[in-house]
C-alpha cells in the first residue's frame, strides 16, 4: 500500500467518527449553547433558580445544598437536593417554579457518580 493510503484511510475514519460523535457532545447539557438554551427557557416561563430554590426549601422545610437543572426540549426544570433536619431531600421544580413532593434523597447526585480512587502503592 502506498504511504500516502496509509495515511488518508485512518484519517478520513478519524473524520467521520468525529462528525458522528459531534451531535452527542455538542448537547451533552454542560456546553455555553445549553446553558443559553437554558436561560431562554426560564425567561419564557418567567422562572429563576432562586425561586426554584425557595419554592424548593418552601416545600422541603428545609435549606437548599444544590440545585441541578435539566433541559427537555425547550422546558427546564430543577431537582433540588435540601437538608431538613438531618434528611436529605430532593424537590423537583417545574418550567412555572411549581415545587413537586419532598422525597427523602440518598446522596446528592455529583456525590453518587464519584468513584473512590484507588490508593498508590495499595
Amino acid at each position: 500500500m502506498r504511504p500516502v493510503k496509509k495515511f488518508a484511510i485512518p484519517l478520513v475514519g478519524m473524520g467521520v467518527l468525529a462528525l458522528a460523535a459531534w451531535p452527542v457532545y455538542a448537547h451533552c447539557g454542560k456546553c455555553a449553547g445549553d446553558c443559553k438554551n437554558m436561560v431562554k427557557s426560564m425567561e419564557t416561563g418567567k422562572m429563576t433558580l432562586s425561586s426554584a430554590i425557595t419554592a424548593a426549601e418552601e416545600k422541603s422545610k428545609g435549606k437548599a445544598v444544590a440545585a441541578y437543572p435539566k433541559l427537555s426540549g425547550s422546558t427546564v426544570s430543577f431537582d433540588v437536593y435540601c437538608m431538613a433536619g438531618d434528611k436529605l431531600m430532593q424537590v423537583s421544580v417545574d418550567s412555572t417554579g411549581k415545587a413537586g413532593d419532598a422525597k427523602e434523597a440518598k446522596s446528592l447526585p455529583a456525590v453518587a457518580e464519584e468513584k473512590p480512587k484507588p490508593k498508590p502503592g495499595g
